[in-house]
């Protein structure tokens, strides 16, 4: 295994605590904003399926207080249990933002964890964005040290990585000094954990690893806060997070990535936000599936065969073992098979969160269309991690329609337009406010790095007592 010259987690812990507002680059201040507004939306939308009830509730039964506020909904809690709830709402429909090359879903555990240390000390607009862009860096910076490596051991580094960098959030927004914020990454890498054996049966604990990690960052700094002591080579020494985790001879670690040009390179620039609330992986064939219709005209009844090829690094997570993909047992099922998400946006000429009800996915007719749907594997060159896919479309009168898309739609040089985003957040944030509170939560998070509380946007995200709204298309 690689060595790292110098303790990584000193390193990152010296930058967050150094790192003023002025010294963040204006695109990243942009970017930052939608991420917050973005992770918000798929929030106000996971407050309203059961996954949501239940983590409240589970929140609920484990404290009271009133030091953060619960998203979309009139409740509030300790600044660790929000950010738990919160966290786990951003996820619960698989519709936040990812880093491909790393692997990461960055924005649900850094908003969760900045949003609620910084109402717990009653933060500026600014200070909230300072701990999301410190929060979504770190974590992408982890996840290249050994992109690819948590996934195939069966983790979520999401989970595991998001957890100190979420230390690092509640460090920086709690006021702690580099050493402490040394410490709290230390204590947090003994808290990283995310499991991924739900993808076997579609049960929610995938959808808790945003939420806790944003939890045991928060409680990290809280204990470092109080001079509680981790080590400096948690993350890299010999039984770090790093090797701990990744249990491989002799692997490479790229621990340089994490540190290398901190303050002028930014690479959570690079993550995509999700057109569609499913795994990112599954989205470029979803896209080229909706074009070929449009640009073809085919009914459903017209296909014969649906092939996907589909690259090898993501074949185990969305399209096998087939059974379990051609039937999906729950709604977060569903979110992890491209067979499903297909076949429905191929029926319905669209894809969205109204596909993923227990309704939608028992649908006798989007089930015959998906045991059409069959996958090759495809090896790929080395290189960096993209959501690249291809499908052949073969129709009745023999025509076979194909396409491949090096990188979805939202990713890479595809980026989103801010007006794509705030469209998007339209749409999920109408699950659960009126129409004037979404576009008043679109002014605020235009306007964060202006605003000397928090306050205004945290009400506009409590809904009128009992507001709940069904998904729609």
């Amino acid at each position: 295994m690689s060595k790292s010259p110098t303790k990584l987690a000193t390193i990152l812990a010296e930058f967050a605590a150094n790192l003023q507002a002025k010294d963040l680059p204006a695109a990243v201040i942009a970017d930052t904003k939608l991420r917050v507004l973005d992770t918000l939306g798929v929030m106000l939308a996971g407050a309203s399926t059961a996954t949501g009830d239940s983590v409240r509730a589970a929140a609920a039964r484990l404290g009271s207080g009133a030091q953060a506020s619960i998203v979309g909904a009139l409740e509030t809690s300790t600044a660790s249990l929000a950010a738990l709830v919160n966290g786990t709402l951003a996820h619960a429909m698989d519709f936040d933002d990812t880093d491909n090359a790393s692997v990461m879903h960055p924005s649900a555990v850094s908003v969760a964890a900045a949003l609620a240390v910084a109402e717990a000390s009653d933060a500026s607009g600014m200070a909230l964005l300072l701990g999301v862009a410190l929060g979504n860096e770190a974590g992408c910076r982890l996840g290249l040290v050994a992109p690819g490596a948590f996934h195939d051991a069966g983790l979520h580094p999401t989970s595991v990585l998001g957890t100190p960098a979420a230390a690092i959030v509640a460090g920086r927004l709690g006021g702690l000094d580099a050493q402490q914020i040394a410490c709290a990454i230390g204590i947090s890498a003994s808290q990283g954990a995310g499991v991924l054996e739900a993808y076997s049966d579609g049960t929610w604990s995938k959808t808790l690893h945003p939420g806790w990690a944003a939890h045991a960052g928060i409680v990290a700094a809280e204990l470092a806060a109080c001079g509680f002591t981790g080590p400096a080579s948690g993350l890299d020494g010999r039984y770090g997070l790093f090797p701990s985790h990744v249990q491989l001879q002799d692997y490479n670690f790229n621990y340089a990535i994490a540190s290398a040009g901190l303050g002028n390179i930014w690479h959570a620039l690079e993550t995509a936000f999700k057109l569609y609330p499913c795994a990112h992986s599954i989205h470029v064939f979803v896209e080229m599936a909706l074009a070929l219709r449009r640009a073809h005209g085919f009914k459903p009844s017209d296909i014969t065969a649906i092939m996907l090829r589909v690259p090898a690094a993501f074949a185990g997570q969305i399209v096998e073992p087939r059974a379990a993909k051609l039937a999906p047992r729950t709604t977060t099922h569903a979110r992890a098979s491209a067979l499903y998400a297909v076949a429905a946006a191929l029926t319905d000429g669209a894809l969205g969160m109204a596909h993923y009800t227990d309704a939608a996915i028992a649908r006798p007719d989007i089930r015959r269309l998906c045991k059409r749907v069959q996958h090759t594997v495809k090896a790929m060159p080395p290189g960096p991690i993209q959501f690249s896919g291809g499908i052949d479309i073969t129709l009745k009168d023999g025509r076979v329609l194909s396409q491949w898309l090096d990188e979805a739609d939202g990713t890479g040089a595809r980026r989103l337009a801010a007006a794509q985003v705030e469209a998007k957040f339209r749409t999920t944030a109408a699950t659960r406010l009126p129409l004037k509170q979404v576009e008043q939560v679109i002014a605020l998070c235009r306007t964060l790095d202006q605003m000397p509380s928090l306050a205004p946007l945290i009400a506009a995200l409590q809904p009128p007592p009992r507001a709940r709204r069904k998904p729609a298309l």
